[in-house]
C-alpha cells in the first residue's frame, strides 16, 4: 500500500475506513489515535456517534457543550470506546479532522 502523506501524532482525530471487527467489510468513521504513530502502523481508538445514557469506564463522550468539543472536528455528540482499539495501515486514515485537548487527553489515558 503507498503511504500516507498525511503528518499524524498521537490525540488526533481522523476520518479511517474501519474495519468490522469479523473482517467482513469496514466503514468510514472517525477515529482517535491513541499510540504515537510508528512506520506504517497506527492505534486507533473507535468513535461512535451512538450515545447512551451512562458513559462506560472504557469509553470517554465528545459533547458539544464541552469547550474542547470544536476542536475534534466531529460534528456530533460521540465518545470513543477504548475498548475497541485496532493498529491500522495508514493508508486506511482519508484525512485528519481535529485533535483532543487537554482535558479530554487525561480523561482518555485515564480510561486506557
Amino acid at each position: 500500500m503507498p503511504r500516507s502523506t498525511l503528518s499524524l501524532r498521537r490525540d488526533d482525530v481522523v476520518l479511517v475506513s474501519f474495519p468490522f471487527s469479523d473482517l467482513s467489510g469496514q466503514k468510514l468513521r472517525p477515529a482517535l489515535i491513541v499510540g504515537r504513530p510508528l512506520g506504517d502502523d497506527v492505534i486507533l481508538a473507535f468513535i461512535t456517534s451512538r450515545t447512551a445514557a451512562a458513559v462506560a469506564a472504557a469509553e470517554h463522550a465528545f459533547t458539544p457543550h464541552d469547550p474542547e468539543f470544536t476542536i475534534t472536528g466531529l460534528r456530533t455528540a460521540s465518545r470513543v470506546r477504548l475498548n475497541k482499539v485496532a493498529t491500522l495501515h495508514r493508508s486506511l486514515i482519508r484525512r485528519r479532522l481535529g485533535h483532543i485537548g487537554r482535558r479530554t487527553k487525561r480523561a482518555v489515558d485515564r480510561a486506557l
